[in-house]
């Protein structure tokens, strides 16, 4: 049995699948991992799917793309002196 998944925001920026077995619960939490079966189903149902739906994922504060975030909403919310 394994689990079949995708990462949204990707550690790298191209489309890669996981597999990994049922028991191994590394990688696939809801707001990072997405099921392949469930992508397909939804596209299947609508395919415009994600054209159209916001896609939730969880930064560490660690990551870059959390820091260049950050960077920019400063830079635009900042008090003029």
């Amino acid at each position: 049995q394994i689990r079949v998944f995708v990462h949204y925001q990707p550690q790298f920026y191209h489309f890669h699948v996981h597999y990994t077995r049922l028991h191994n619960e590394i990688g696939c939490q809801v707001e990072r991992g997405h099921l392949v079966s469930d992508i397909i189903q939804n596209l299947e149902m609508d395919p415009d799917y994600y054209t159209k739906r916001t896609v939730t994922f969880r930064l560490r504060e660690t990551d870059k793309l959390f820091k260049r975030i950050k960077k920019h909403y400063l830079t635009a919310n900042a008090e003029p002196c």
